[in-house]
């Protein structure tokens, strides 16, 4: 992430409707965004990190942020890490999550060695779960009624992981 980034991150993370699926319940502001922006991050201490997915927009004739991927959670001693990703929602359907994916799950393999990657994905977001497994991942869990949606209604969690000796993508 790079300081051009800034405001478009702090966009996607502010976006309310989206908090439902993870720990985010309060806005972040421009300070904290800039701050991290300027961040020297190192994934062995802060045990995660974030990439920016760019893509070349025809109609801006320029690059653009179309989305995010981060590494959370990695553990170097069982050589895991969470996959999250968000794409947005003008950038969609266009192979971004698929490619930025395949990118991580090389970078994790060949360079930081990782045996696997996983995944929570709500149990009703068909689109997540259809990209987690057509790159590879497998379905191994399930924690039920593990978020609540906006509506009020509680939704299950299903857990994918990625072997890397099952790499196809």
């Amino acid at each position: 992430m790079e300081m051009a980034d800034v405001q478009t991150v702090q966009r996607w993370e502010n976006e309310s409707d989206d908090w439902w699926m993870g720990a985010r319940i309060l806005p972040v502001s421009i300070e904290a965004m800039t701050q991290y922006a300027k961040g020297n991050h190192d994934l062995y201490l802060d045990r995660q990190l974030r990439w920016m997915l760019d893509a070349y927009d025809e109609s801006e004739g320029s690059w653009v942020s179309a989305g995010a991927i981060d590494l959370y959670d990695f553990d170097p001693r069982q050589l895991r890490a969470g996959v999250a990703i968000h794409i947005d929602k003008t950038h969609r359907r266009k192979g971004h999550a698929r490619a930025g994916l395949s990118l991580l799950g090389r970078y994790a393999s060949n360079h930081l060695g990782l045996k696997q990657l996983y995944a929570e994905v709500p149990s009703n977001h068909v689109a997540s779960l259809r990209l987690f497994t057509e790159v590879g991942f497998d379905a191994t869990g399930k924690r039920e009624q593990w978020i609540r949606t906006p509506q009020g209604a509680w939704t299950d969690v299903v857990t994918l992981q990625l072997f890397f000796n099952s790499w196809i993508a």
